[in-house]
């Protein structure tokens, strides 16, 4: 407790944090600061990783840039940075940020969206030109999973397309 007290800066000669009057719960809240501290510096460090990958990611997937379709309901796009990626798994709470999507060379992510609201993440293989993955909310599929899909099919020939020019 006192060196966990230590890292989070507090003066450890000051009887408020040393005595506290429920010692469990003082050292359940000063514990619960510590994570959260810790998982801002984790945050922040991917974050500058992923900038420091931005360039290798635009190597990568530059030639996919501005592939867009809709089926009048539904718009789909290609993610064409690595912000885009961290804000595509922190609106729908899921990994294609944190396992480093952007960054896998034989696999495509679009966005797939109604009325400019994000409603599921798409990964297509380059090699065989096949949804992956297709997944909204929580890695959960929405009342529009099977349109996304369908739209996906009808448009894959566009993806190709650029994957061998």
């Amino acid at each position: 407790y006192v060196d966990m007290l230590r890292r989070l800066g507090k003066d450890t000669h000051n009887a408020h944090y040393v005595c506290p009057e429920d010692l469990q719960q003082a050292h359940d809240e000063v514990h619960r600061k510590l994570r959260a501290r810790q998982e801002r510096e984790q945050e922040e460090h991917k974050r500058q990783k992923a900038q420091e990958d931005e360039a290798r990611f635009q190597k990568l997937k530059a030639p996919f840039f501005g592939v867009a379709f809709t089926d009048g309901t539904i718009q789909v796009r290609v993610l064409e940075s690595v912000q885009e990626y961290i804000e595509e798994g922190q609106a729908l709470h899921h990994c294609v940020f944190t396992n480093e999507y952007h960054l896998k060379e034989k696999s495509l992510i679009l966005s797939a969206r109604i009325e400019g609201k994000r409603v599921e993440t798409i990964e297509v293989s380059l090699e065989t030109m096949q949804v992956i993955q297709c997944r909204g909310l929580q890695n959960k599929n929405t009342e529009y999973h099977e349109q996304i899909l369908a739209l996906m099919q009808k448009n894959m020939r566009t993806i190709a397309q650029r994957a061998t020019a």
